[in-house]
């Protein structure tokens, strides 16, 4: 059996109040000054950055819904994989860019470190490949566009690495 302080539970109940946007208990999950570092994104410190990162996300995506997968735990590790969906059509940005309405699917993983019941640490895992195709920044997998952007990209290799090789 678990407690509420064991990392598992504590990791659950944090992505939940994401989902839930219950802030007060995302507050209550972290320990002040915890770094939450989203691989690519953003390092942000805890609490408050951690909650205004989160409310814009759900103003971005106001119908946001977070489903957790799995959930594993071991010392003071916990590993939460999820799924968050909704339609990018709210109010806010997401990474830089303007709602355009499209219906996002995204798959992370976050891997928690918890001591006295509390986060002291996250690294949060998304496949940022997805998430720009998603948001209409990269175009679609194996589509025209993507064989011409890709085409455009390696026809400018040679010369960069030679660039490169001269410094």
């Amino acid at each position: 059996m678990t407690t509420p302080d064991a990392p598992g539970s504590v990791a659950r109940r944090y992505v939940e109040a994401i989902g839930d946007q219950d802030w007060d208990t995302v507050t209550a999950c972290w320990e002040p000054g915890a770094l939450d570092e989203f691989v690519g994104i953003a390092q942000l410190r805890a609490p408050d950055e951690i909650v205004a990162y989160f409310r814009d996300v759900h103003a971005a995506i106001p119908d946001l819904g977070v489903e957790i997968l799995s959930v594993t735990a071991q010392d003071d590790r916990a590993v939460v994989h999820w799924r968050m969906r909704g339609r990018f059509d709210g109010t806010a940005a997401l990474l830089g860019m303007a709602p355009n309405g499209t219906r996002l699917d995204i798959l992370g993983t976050d891997v928690f470190v918890v001591r006295n019941g509390l986060i002291v640490s996250n690294t949060a895992i998304v496949n940022g490949l997805d998430l720009a195709r998603q948001i209409s920044v990269l175009p679609p997998q194996n589509s025209i566009a993507e064989r011409v952007l890709f085409g455009l990209v390696n026809s400018t290799a040679p010369l960069a690495k030679a660039l490169r090789s001269r410094h």
